[in-house]
């Protein structure tokens, strides 16, 4: 027996979270939509949801929500499957690459420590899609599915087990896309059919011929084993279950996205709930593409790639997912700028020829700055972003290197061609794709490139940081977009595999010296970052002395904000104590002071 309920969707009151703006300077913030839900998967008295770049867990009881980011502790972005082991307190993470992230939880459900288990990612013999769709936990090994096949692993002593790579028709290489077991043996739905083979330790699984094909009428994309019962979704055509040899109908659907979870099937637009006697859907219109579903004291949790991790323990279902601002850089401010002249510089797409137009609006004098000598010079006519500076130069990032213009004279000038700073001995970024620039207060260049983020001097001659994905939590390392917002401080980088921010140690000059703001204060033993002085003029002198009177560190402002990293000028971390920090402008017309406390 079928049976039928309409659930109720509330979309005009969705719950929000409030997330903490000041952060430390050299700190990460992720900021990724978890709308795009993909698995929901139970950890004892809290949920973990996976998005398509994003991770969190939530406590059912009072909707407490962490999220989990490579700046709090992953590996990696694009997390493709996730399981549980409760002998471990161990929940395995399964990237979109292959990558593998091992965390150990505490009683809290908070991951005390995250192990990176990289040998899938770092393979040279296996193909270059190593998609994991699915993990099951079975006698303490872990059992992947792949693309090239299932891996057995034990993660206690981080070994593989066995590869189950040629295991379809005569050898033939198989793609897994879901695994199920009955008490003695192991079913795969794969590429090449439904197989299966014994669990029993003298059968050998690597060998094709231990592996049988089970008659299927449909392609079959997931599988499950319940109540004593083979159950198999079939693309297009709804869920069965195996009856001897053969194959009844349990529901029909046209949907390609079927997906088990214990009784529960997920369904495209509905949730299936499967029982000995009868079988009951639960859909909503609004329902779209969702991923997996589970049962919390009898309420539903589903993940759906709009609406993120959806709920009616409440009564109607709802979102609870993260609240997110912008996931993306929404206002481009880097195609068209405006000099100290008001002449506006704008970059040109490639069907005008490209390069950059200059233009005088009040006087509709236009000027096009091309790779010819002498009208412009430019590396590159593929220009990607424009930047003007603290001091009126105006930037540019192009597909051959960046450089930049200084704009008086450039409607006289008969000769005009960009000056292309020397880094390394060479032109910088010369004949590489930068893709973006930003100017941060204080002067200093952020650029893009599509091999990480770099930190010049204001000049571009002098790199002062890197970040690339494997030095940082930079979810890819081909940067799209960048903006640095002066307020702030805040650097918001747009790659591929979704937004992140920095937090940089430079923000807004102020006028006056009068609102300092020393953060953090108290400076706990917990404390890796550096501390921050903001609300400065810029080129603001900072002097950091004991109660004695010795000097332990001098530095100047970038901007608004100055920076220290704890260190005395010994490289020794500062001592515990209370600290005066002296505050004088750089013309010593103002001066101000205040105090810190570290505690060791």
């Amino acid at each position: 027996m079928i049976r039928t309920f309409v659930l109720l969707l509330l979309l005009g009151f969705l719950k929000t979270y409030s997330v903490a703006q000041q952060i430390p300077i050299g700190s990460w913030e992720s900021h990724f939509s978890y709308r795009s839900a993909k698995q929901v998967l139970k950890v004892r008295n809290k949920l973990f949801c996976s998005s398509y770049n994003g991770l969190f867990s939530i406590d059912p009881n009072n909707d407490q929500i962490t999220i989990f980011s490579k700046s709090t502790g992953l590996n990696d972005v694009g997390i493709s499957a996730m399981a549980y082991d409760s002998t471990e307190n161990l929940l395995m993470l399964a990237y979109r690459n292959g990558n593998l992230d091992l965390a150990y939880l505490n009683e809290n459900q908070e991951a005390d420590q995250i192990v990176n288990w990289s040998f899938l990612l770092n393979a040279t013999d296996l193909p270059a899609g190593k998609n994991i769709s699915k993990i099951l936990f079975k006698d303490r090994r872990a059992y992947l599915a792949t693309n090239f096949g299932i891996v057995v692993l034990n993660p206690k002593l981080r070994e593989v087990v066995e590869t189950y790579r040629y295991i379809g028709p005569n050898g033939a290489e198989a793609q897994v896309t879901d695994i199920t077991f009955t008490a003695d043996s192991l079913f795969a739905a794969t590429s090449q059919g439904l197989l299966a083979t014994s669990l029993s330790a003298n059968i050998n699984r690597q060998y094709f011929a231990n592996w049988k094909m089970i008659p299927a009428p449909y392609r079959t994309i997931s599988i499950s084993f319940q109540d004593g019962k083979l159950y198999a979704g079939f693309s297009g055509k709804g869920i069965f279950k195996r009856k001897n040899t053969d194959w009844e109908l349990v529901y029909s659907s046209e949907s390609s996205n079927i997906s088990f979870s214990e009784n529960l099937v997920t369904l495209s637009d509905k949730i299936l709930v499967i029982n000995k006697e009868k079988t009951d859907v639960y859909e909503n219109p609004l329902f779209n593409l969702l991923g997996s579903s589970l049962l919390n004291d009898n309420f539903f949790w589903t993940a759906d790639t709009r609406q993120g991790l959806l709920s009616n323990k409440d009564g109607a279902f709802k979102s609870y997912s993260p609240f997110e601002g912008d996931t993306t850089i929404t206002v481009k401010t880097d195609s068209s700028v405006i000099d100290f002249n008001g002449l506006v510089w704008t970059k040109l797409p490639s069907y005008l020829g490209g390069g950059i137009s200059v233009k005088n609006v009040s006087t509709s004098q236009q000027r096009i700055l091309s790779v010819a000598a002498g009208n412009g010079g430019l590396p590159s006519s593929a220009i990607n972003s424009l930047a003007s500076d603290e001091d009126g130069l105006i930037w540019f990032a192009s597909d051959r290197g960046v450089g930049y213009f200084i704009p008086d004279e450039v409607m006289s000038t008969p000769r005009l061609d960009a000056i292309l700073p020397i880094y390394g001995q060479r032109k910088l970024f010369a004949n590489e794709r930068s893709n973006a620039i930003s100017v941060e207060s204080g002067n200093r260049k952020w650029i893009g490139t599509d091999n990480g983020l770099f930190q010049f001097t204001a000049d571009g001659t002098e790199l002062i940081k890197q970040f690339t994905s494997e030095n940082s939590p930079l979810p890819s390392s081909r940067i799209k977009d960048l903006k640095f917002e002066k307020e702030s401080g805040m650097l918001f980088i747009e790659t591929p595999n979704g937004m992140v921010a920095y937090r940089s140690d430079a923000s807004l000059a102020q006028e006056n010296i009068s609102s300092v703001n020393i953060f953090p204060n108290p400076v706990r033993p917990d404390f890796e970052g550096n501390l921050g002085v903001k609300g400065l003029m810029d080129n603001t002198i900072i002097k950091i002395t004991d109660l004695s009177g010795r000097l332990v560190f001098e530095t100047r402002s970038q901007g608004g904000t100055a920076s220290w990293n704890l260190n005395d000028y010994t490289g020794k971390r500062a001592r515990a104590g209370i600290y005066l920090i002296i505050v004088v402008s750089s013309d010593r017309s103002e001066k101000t002071a205040g105090k810190l406390a570290i505690i060791n």
